[in-house]
């Protein structure tokens, strides 16, 4: 057994190959490749050339740094000097557009002015319509700050590029147009504009997202008419923040006064005329003549030739007693009391009773029943088969009443982009039957609901845009025939609707529209437009 082991250890000179010999003749070897990495002496001098292939990957592996690793080194490193110089040779970017927008709102309620100005060197294009401004309109309360967010509706405002409006501004040219702002904030949204609120102005269509790396696409604000473009497209435009004043501005506090009794008096062409003529005439007439016809012809004729026929005798006797009897008492009854007459102080807006035993002054009962009329402050009409206008009549005496009130006893007054029209009521017929007849306690009301269509005429609102309509009652039917004392007047509303008309037959424009000089800094304020403004 030694012998054997002897043998063994002189097949196998070193430890590390004795161990493999080992565990090859235990069949602990679990994979030849254990077996080919450190091979036998026998199978060295049998196979020499097989430490050639073993070398080979090894070698490959420890590669100097100049092998294939270094060559893509290179490569990846020359590529950006490449792009570097493709970027050099490109074109930078072009300017921003050279167009400003102002803002100019001289009252919170009143007209405001919209104002496009073109201050670049080159010409641009535009969409010359106001429906493209939106408003964030910050009120300052003591409590709370709230933010109101005005536009243009859906139906109302142009979904892409209004190419009707398309507007070509050369340099120092301007688009100038006048317009009311309750068009935008329409409804409740009409309560922020009021004094001291601050108003940011958006003109055109929203800017593309921060995180958007893209490049703004159409529909645009402003654009140049160059190829290649001058100037990059901006697809909005944002004005300078505006603070509203308290107050009118110093010739529009009177123009909005006489404004708001324009509605009133031209709706009123039946009640105010006579109101307004019957009086004055009879003011002017009869009081004024008789006080300077009367005296001042007796005054000039009968004292002066008296006093040259016999100059001492008559005016000891004569006209001393006529001075003192004829001109002093008509100069203090027929004046004063005319003058004191004149002004109705009675039928004035608080009721007084006067004493009975005054001569010629009218009576007035303050509970005699009568009625107010209110109209709903706006209405929004997709159409115009859509407009409807709600009123209410309210008792406001102190006594009821007995009146008949019907639909088709509304008038009203349209006043609108197309002008003013006047939807009539219709004539008392005399033939309503008892029951239409109702009676209203002090409080009361009768709400009435119409539709506007029924009763003004078919081109009263054909085109887009904001209407304002005034109402008018005329109850008319006195119940004679039944046996009734009904009571009867021509009541108007206190106060107008504002109506909006989101889509209609016509345009909201009926006009192209026109370029103008920019205003210069030194006038102040921008030149009114006539194409520019809705006619």
């Amino acid at each position: 057994m030694r012998t054997r082991l002897v043998r063994i250890a002189c097949l196998f000179p070193s430890a590390a190959s004795a161990a493999s010999a080992a565990v090859a003749v235990l069949g602990l070897a679990s994979s030849p490749a254990l077996a080919e990495e450190k091979p036998g002496p026998a199978q060295q001098g049998e196979k020499p050339s097989s430490a050639a292939p073993a070398d080979g990957p090894k070698a490959d592996a420890a590669a100097p740094p100049g092998g294939a690793k270094a060559a893509a080194s290179k490569t990846s490193a020359a590529a950006p000097r490449a792009g570097a110089k493709k970027k050099a040779t490109e074109p930078p970017p072009p300017p921003p557009a050279p167009a400003r927008v102002w803002l100019v709102a001289p009252s919170p309620k009143g007209p405001w002015t919209l104002r496009i100005d073109n201050e670049g060197e080159r010409p641009m294009r535009i969409p010359a319509d106001v429906r493209l401004l939106r408003f964030e309109i910050d009120t300052l309360n003591k409590r709370t700050k709230k933010t109101t967010r005005c536009a243009a509706p859906v139906g109302l405002k142009p979904s892409g590029f209004p190419e009707r409006r398309a507007l070509l501004l050369a340099p120092g040219q301007s688009y100038v147009e006048h317009f009311d702002p309750r068009l935008l904030c329409f409804g409740k949204d009409e309560a922020a504009l009021a004094g001291g609120a601050v108003v940011r102005a958006w003109y055109g269509w929203g800017p593309p997202p921060k995180w958007s790396r893209k490049a703004p696409s159409p529909p645009f604000a402003a654009e140049s008419t160059d190829d290649p473009p001058a100037f990059a497209p901006a697809p909005g435009l944002a004005a300078p923040t505006v603070v509203l004043s308290y107050g009118l501005p110093r010739k529009e506090a009177a123009a909005d006064g006489a404004g708001d009794a324009e509605p009133p008096s031209a709706a009123d062409h039946e009640a105010q005329p006579s109101a307004d003529k019957a009086p004055q005439p009879s003011a002017d007439t009869t009081p004024q003549p008789s006080a300077d016809k009367a005296p001042q012809p007796s005054a000039d004729t009968t004292p002066q030739p008296s006093a040259d026929t016999t100059p001492q005798p008559s005016a000891d006797k004569t006209p001393q007693p006529s001075a003192d009897t004829t001109p002093q008492p008509s100069a203090d009854k027929t004046p004063q009391p005319s003058a004191d007459k004149t002004p109705p102080q009675p039928p004035a807006d608080k009721p007084i009773q006067v004493a009975a035993g005054a001569p010629g002054e009218p009576i007035v009962d303050a509970n005699a029943p009568r009625l107010e009329l209110t109209s709903e402050p706006w209405s929004d009409a997709a159409s115009p088969r859509s407009i409807v206008v709600r009123v209410s009549a309210k008792n406001a005496g102190r006594r009821p009443m007995t009146v008949a009130i019907r639909s088709r006893m509304l008038a009203f007054l349209v006043v609108g982009p197309n002008g003013t029209t006047v939807c009539e009521a219709s004539a008392s017929t005399g033939a309503i039957p008892r029951d239409m007849f109702r009676t209203l306690k002090p409080g009361a009301s009768v709400d009435l609901s119409l539709l506007l269509r029924e009763v003004c005429p078919d081109n009263t609102f054909a085109r887009e845009g904001l209407y304002q309509v005034r109402a008018t009652l005329h109850a008319n039917e006195p119940g004679t025939a039944l046996g009734l004392d009904a009571y009867t007047a021509v009541v108007r509303a206190k106060s107008s609707t504002l109506l909006r008309v989101k889509s209609a037959p016509e345009p909201f424009y009926a006009t192209a529209p026109r370029a103008v000089p920019t205003p210069k800094p030194e006038e102040g304020e921008a030149p009114e437009q006539e194409d520019g403004e809705r006619p």
